[in-house]
């Protein structure tokens, strides 16, 4: 089987989701990746397998153009769609667009079964048009150790990314199914939806060990010169003694003792540290106390840079150059309740959609939207 990966772009520019750099590695010969914008009728034409990511809501416009141009253009193409916002409207989906096939729940071995020409109807999680097979894969702590890293069936990546930005592939996230460390006012977040993800994954948040964590960063060590880490489980990874021979960026959404900060940003070559001094739950409040403190464990290939909202900033004199503007980090329409109506989602993603100058390259006319659509206000 050959298969044609198409990455929306409407997330912002240049997007992905940490999956992709595990998903194919022992099938890079077998499957290309590009982005949306990059589609061709060629390629549309020279595939009849194809996966398009739905990982955000506001990919949706774009997500069914891409849908509608494949199936114009080849009549015999099928089309596995999943992510995140999928998992959650998959039934929906299906009625809307043209597309074929879905895998609830963990993916790993429905991928590597699909690529292995394996029929979906014979594949565990797959769901079609007329089957729905039940969840009997589930993902253990162990598998993480069995996740190799390879981009090499994504040359698009590389040749687009910004080396700049603040994330890169390969990441590592260190809870699967959801956050393991849910705070006070963490309502409005996907990952704190325990009951929810369970429907979706039949198991709990799975939280990645110390152990593991080690083996995969000296994987990615071996291939790849940058990466990225985003702990969503507890901060008591151990990295004393240890280090990697790369640039990492690594975002921590847990409590994180003072004292293990230096063991962090110092167990790289170079090390970009991000974490919260939120005022609601628990992650803050060592770090209000002490960032002066953290400033001064810096060198210039080992810096800390603080998540706040405008009003905790306010009440701190960190730097401006160290500081992280929530509110453009975590915008308005990444509230869970966003996520559940998907008329109004659908028309939100138009708006995003058309604001992006890469869209322009997209093969199929662009459509004039009602300017009122501009300024959406979501009914919450």
């Amino acid at each position: 089987m050959n298969l044609l990966v198409i990455i929306p772009n409407t997330m912002h520019n240049y997007s992905f989701s940490a999956p992709l750099a595990w998903m194919f590695s022992q099938h890079v010969h077998q499957v290309k990746g590009i982005y949306g914008f990059e589609l061709t009728r060629e390629l549309a034409r020279d595939y009849e397998y194809f996966i398009i990511e739905l990982n955000w809501f506001i990919e949706l416009k774009e997500f069914g153009l891409l849908v509608e141009f494949i199936k114009k253009n080849n009549n015999k193409a099928k089309i596995l769609f999943g992510g995140l916002y999928a998992s959650l409207k998959y039934q929906e989906i299906f009625k809307r667009y043209d597309v074929d096939f879905f895998i609830r729940g963990d993916n790993e071995l429905p991928i590597k079964m699909f690529l292995e020409s394996i029929s979906p109807g014979k594949i565990p999680n797959f769901v079609g048009r007329n089957f729905e097979n039940p969840i009997d894969y589930i993902f253990r702590e162990e598998d993480y150790r069995e996740l190799d890293f390879n981009l090499d069936w994504f040359p698009s990546y590389f040749k687009n990314i910004d080396k700049n930005q603040m994330y890169l592939l390969p990441m590592i996230i260190t809870s699967k199914g959801g956050c393991s460390t849910v705070h006070k006012e963490c309502d409005y977040c996907m990952g704190a939806k325990h009951k929810e993800l369970k429907n979706i994954y039949n198991r709990p948040p799975l939280a990645m060990g110390n152990e593991t964590l080690l083996s995969l960063l000296e994987k990615i060590e071996k291939k790849f010169s940058a990466a990225s880490v985003q702990v969503l489980s507890r901060c008591n990874y151990d990295l004393t003694k240890q280090y990697f021979d790369i640039d990492i960026n690594i975002e921590i959404d847990s409590p994180v003792p003072i004292e293990k900060i230096n063991e962090i940003l110092y167990a790289f070559k170079k090390c970009l540290l991000n974490i919260s001094v939120y005022e609601e739950g628990l992650c803050g409040e060592a770090v209000r106390k002490n960032f002066k403190e953290i400033l001064q464990l810096e060198d210039p290939d080992h810096q800390v840079r603080f998540y706040a909202f405008d009003r905790e900033a306010a009440k701190l004199d960190i730097p401006q150059d160290h500081l992280l503007h929530s509110e453009d980090v975590l915008p308005g329409w990444t509230h869970w309740d966003y996520y559940l109506n998907s008329e109004q989602a659908l028309v939100f993603s138009e708006h995003f959609y058309y604001q992006l100058e890469e869209n322009k390259k997209f093969p199929v006319k662009n459509q004039t939207i009602d300017k009122t659509n501009l300024d959406i206000q979501f009914d919450l």
